[in-house]
């Protein structure tokens, strides 16, 4: 996953999460991105503010979008 400033439109850090991560979410408040990560059949969960993976979900095959419901 790339972060992106958009005031310069140059990459200023990248997220390692699990291979082709087609569909994201982010939670209401901002503090977690969640990613379908295709192709290694997960769930990646990013906190945004310090930019980390902090779990991964396993789920079926080839997931490729995400609802957010809190």
């Amino acid at each position: 996953m790339s972060v992106v400033d958009l005031a310069t439109r140059h990459v200023i850090d990248t997220i390692p999460v699990g291979k082709r991560p087609w569909g994201i979410a982010l939670s209401p408040d901002a503090h977690r991105l969640y990613t379908a990560d295709g192709r290694s059949n997960q769930v990646s969960v990013i906190d945004t503010d310090t930019r980390q993976v902090v779990a991964t979900i396993p789920v079926g095959d080839r997931p490729n979008d995400l609802l957010y419901v809190p």
